[in-house]
């Protein structure tokens, strides 16, 4: 389409006039009517086309207007013309858009609506397999059940109808169909078919009971929850308010047979031995038992039952305020707990000890008096009966705790003379004891005696226990030695030295420490504590002294001693000894004095004047 078509559409030859007659003017818009799309793609076609005119025919065109006016008013129409072009194709841009938008949601809320369908969907079948089930567990089916399932399937295969609808057709097809043979119902089990059944149910389920089950994945810190005085003070408060019931119930126990309260005590006591003395006192037992639950029982349901069979202490029923507790508090609860807990394991480690020490015949005495008593009980177990032993024993147990208890509490005197019990169970040896014990059995075997001269100097110096020094006391305490091994006189304060392991590395060869000589043994001292660090060397087990030196590099002659010991591969060497040859004298001249073989055998001397 032309520029010319344009202008006779656009602008006739007769001045534009609406429908109202009026006559168009340039500054007034135009509407623009809709026309078929073909048209309108014509007449984008036609403008696009008009745009690529050539000049020439611009030129041509322009001289086919009029005047002026009339070129003026037909640019201002085609560019209304073209703004509105473009406004239409914005608008119909958005107008697509939206349209797409919609029909996402639109698709979405379709989606969702038959999610729900097939959810009732899925909701209204398994109802219906319920029902079926509970019709199949049943010894007789109808014959509407019967028709009515196959119809069921059918119709719900097609898939034409919802599942209530199809469930009440085939409800009246199967009544209203005669014609239909129904199959014969399945033979009932008997009663034996039942039995046996349940039978394999019942092994099938405690052969599963045993299979393994797959291991558990555990994310939890096998350490638990790290240290904090919150959580700490939460559980010490947890701990005190479970344990509250049966220290209570201890502590009444023991108030009970102090006779703390003599009436009530004597009532319990009269009641156990008559049903002792009857043959009551187990069935009395679990009815006391009973009665505390049904009491409990009772609190659990609202009752305000305050009955106890001990008395509570007034102490126990005063309630500790909660306070909030600073930093040194803290730290001051922190290092109480800790006193309490050492103590609490301290005594619970030397009752379990000496309960070992018993068994295991640590303290002969001890463990004679029971193997009598379990060979004297057996013995009798065998011979009188069952009855009479527990009526003997309940005797017994209740004379003794409620009056020779009483007595031994009351009078600690005749407790020492006459509990053999108690004396035994204090006489009883710790693990810590019976080591020392048994170590200082075995020194002894090694002290060795004295001369009738060294005795008489002993005597003549005042070296008796009785006057040893604080620093020789914590000496023989040390290495567990008995007071007459006391540091010889020029021995009190030790001799520095280092003991040296030539096996391992410069860095670890060294040992730093203090040697001390007494009359039967050679101590090299690492700590104060008493520790297997500690060395004793018996001077009876030493084969060979001699002087050494450790490292071929080290000028002179090498400050060190030699010690070879019986049942011992390798030689104890003390090096970095100042005035070796005085100690070496003074080991000499003690092995000499005890009549020993290493320090009377001429060889070893040559061997030493030889190296050396």
């Amino acid at each position: 389409m032309s520029l010319r078509s344009l202008r006779q559409r656009f602008k006739p030859d007769k001045p534009d006039e609406r429908d109202d007659g009026r006559v168009l003017t340039p500054n007034e818009e135009f509407e623009v009517v809709p026309s078929l799309p073909e048209k309108d793609d014509c007449d984008r076609m036609s403008f696009h086309s008009a745009a690529s005119h050539s000049p020439a025919d611009a030129e041509s065109v322009e001289a086919k207007f009029r005047d002026a006016q009339e070129k003026v008013i037909y640019e201002h129409q085609l560019n209304q013309l073209q703004e509105q072009l473009v406004a239409v194709m914005i608008d119909n841009q958005n107008l697509q858009q939206q349209l797409q938008e919609y029909q996402e949601k639109l698709d979405k809320d379709k989606t969702l609506a038959l999610l729900e369908y097939e959810r009732h969907r899925a909701q209204l079948l398994e109802e219906r397999c319920a029902k079926l089930e509970k019709q199949k567990r049943r010894p007789q089916r109808s014959k509407s059940d019967v028709v009515v399932r196959p119809l069921l399937q059918r119709r719900l295969s097609a898939g034409d109808m919802s599942d209530i609808e199809a469930a009440s057709e085939a409800e009246e097809d199967s009544f209203s169909d005669t014609s239909v043979e129904l199959p014969h119902p399945p033979p009932t089990q008997s009663r034996l078919d039942r039995m046996w059944e349940g039978l394999l149910q019942f092994v099938y389920g405690i052969m599963d009971d045993f299979t393994e089950l797959p291991a558990e994945e555990t994310e939890e810190d096998p350490e638990g929850d790290p240290l904090t005085v919150k959580k700490l003070k939460e559980n010490i408060k947890r701990a005190g308010a479970a344990a509250k019931p049966y220290i209570t119930t201890i502590q009444g126990i023991h108030n009970l047979l102090t006779w703390k309260s003599p009436p009530y005590t004597l009532i319990v006591f009269v009641v156990y031995m008559y049903s002792v003395w009857r043959g009551w006192f187990m069935p009395l037992l679990l009815l006391c038992l009973t009665f505390r639950l049904t009491i409990n029982y009772l609190r659990y349901r609202g009752w305000n039952v305050n009955f106890h069979f001990f008395n509570c202490s007034e102490e126990d029923k005063k309630e500790v305020e909660d306070k909030d507790l600073g930093v040194s508090d803290k730290f001051n609860l922190v290092l109480q707990v800790a006193r309490k807990v050492q103590n609490f394991l301290g005594l619970a480690a030397d009752s379990l000890e000496k309960i070992k020490s018993l068994l295991t015949w640590r303290y002969p005495p001890a463990t004679k008096q029971l193997f009598f008593l379990l060979l004297t009980s057996c013995i009798a177990s065998c011979i009188l009966p069952s009855s009479h032993i527990f009526f003997v024993a309940g005797l017994y147990l209740g004379f003794k705790m409620f009056i020779l208890d009483y007595l031994f509490l009351r009078f600690p005197r005749f407790k020492l003379k006459y509990d053999s019990s108690y004396r035994i169970w204090k006489e009883l040896p710790t693990d810590a004891e019976y080591e020392k014990k048994s170590m200082k059995s075995e020194i002894d075997r090694y002290i060795l005696p004295k001369s009738k001269l060294e005795e008489a100097d002993n005597l003549s110096e005042d070296t008796s226990v009785e006057s040893l020094s604080v620093d020789d006391r914590q000496f023989c305490e040390l290495f567990s030695l008995p007071l007459s091994e006391s540091p010889l006189p020029g021995w009190h304060g030790g001799r520095r030295c280092t003991l040296i392991n030539r096996e391992k590395s410069l860095t670890a060869a060294f040992k730093n420490g203090r040697l001390y000589l007494t009359h039967s043994f050679l101590c090299f001292e690492r700590t104060k504590a008493p520790s297997v660090k500690n060395i004793v060397i018996p001077l009876s087990d030493i084969t060979r002294l001699e002087k050494a030196k450790p490292y071929a590099w080290i000028p002179g002659g090498g400050m060190a001693i030699e010690v070879t010991v019986t049942g011992s591969d390798k030689p104890y060497l003390f090096g970095v000894m100042i005035n070796r040859d005085d100690v070496y004298e003074s080991l000499m001249v003690a092995g000499r004095k005890a009549k020993l073989t290493w320090a009377s055998d001429p060889d070893s001397i040559s061997s030493k004047s030889s190296t050396l």
